[in-house]
């Protein structure tokens, strides 16, 4: 594995479980109990029966490792769901679909000709500008993310809480399918192969799709998804395309890779959203998995 992917892996690992701490923190002191004021009696009041013991609260490692496992369900029952959705997708959908393959496929046709013109048009503000938001596709996504989440729990707001862990959620299988389909394509990046578009199925190559516009399209989706009005969709959606046009100016990348990384990402993230807002509405996902406990461990049951 390169250095750059244990980066990453460690960086989700501890974005994970620091998300998971967060989750486990009480939001509160509300419901507790005021002890009335005392009123002075003429004579004296019976003894009160021996007060029955409060059980006690279950310690910070075990609230924690509570939400890890509720996570790893959650995130186990959203896998099912998106891997199984396009069993149910209608002829809308569909069509859809084959629109993006066309696009994406209409772009391969011109990507060394998008490729030369973006590195002639490629000056110091270019430069500039690339390496203040291209981070916004990788650590700096999950940091925005972390941070939502984290003023949703401090504020009590939430739709900012949802947002943020949503947010992480998406980047997380954001991630693990654009790597999929990086192994699976083997497509060289614009500087291995002089701008050419060449596969080598099942290689190292990672250029398709962008995992940057994969990571940054997830998240603004996420946020545009759960925000109302057009000028925070706006501002998420544009501040995604920043980094994907970065990608380019930095020849790491051809335009089809990131519009492929920008349809694999909000499709991803806008998913995810709806489906936990379906389910708060009542309405029952299709397929599910459970972690049940059985003799010696755990065990999971996955129903369609």
């Amino acid at each position: 594995m390169s250095p750059r992917r244990h980066a990453v892996f460690h960086n989700l690992a501890i974005f994970f479980f620091v998300a998971a701490a967060a989750l486990s923190i009480p939001s509160g002191a509300a419901g507790q109990d005021v002890p009335p004021e005392e009123s002075p009696a003429a004579e004296e009041p019976p003894a009160d029966p021996a007060p029955t013991p409060t059980p006690a609260k279950p310690g910070a490692p075990a609230r924690v490792w509570a939400a890890l496992r509720d996570e790893a369900v959650r995130y186990g029952r959203d896998s099912v769901a998106l891997v199984k959705r396009p069993l149910t997708w209608k002829k809308p959908q569909w069509e859809k679909a084959g629109g993006a393959i066309l696009v994406i496929g209409g772009l391969m046709l011109v990507d060394k000709d998008i490729d030369r013109a973006a590195q002639r048009n490629r000056s110091h503000f270019t430069n500039s500008v690339s390496s203040t938001t291209t981070s916004l596709g990788g650590y700096n996504g999950f940091t925005a993310s972390f941070a939502m989440l984290g003023a949703g729990l401090i504020f009590n707001h939430e739709n900012l809480r949802d947002t943020g862990r949503e947010a992480i959620e998406a980047g997380l299988m954001a991630y693990v399918l654009h790597s999929v389909l990086n192994r699976g394509f083997g497509r060289e990046r614009p500087y291995e192969s002089n701008g050419q578009t060449v596969f080598v199925i099942g290689s190292s190559h990672d250029s398709f799709p962008s995992g940057h516009a994969t990571e940054a399209f997830a998240v603004a989706s996420v946020v545009a998804t759960r925000s109302k009005g057009w000028e925070i969709p706006a501002l998420a959606y544009g501040a995604a395309t920043i980094v994907a046009m970065d990608r380019v100016n930095g020849h790491v990348h051809f335009a089809s890779d990131v519009v492929a990384g920008a349809i694999l990402g909000t499709a991803v993230g806008r998913f995810i959203v709806r489906k936990h807002l379906d389910e708060k509405a009542g309405v029952l996902s299709k397929a599910d998995l459970d972690i049940v406990p059985i003799r010696n461990g755990l065990a999971a049951k996955l129903r369609f």
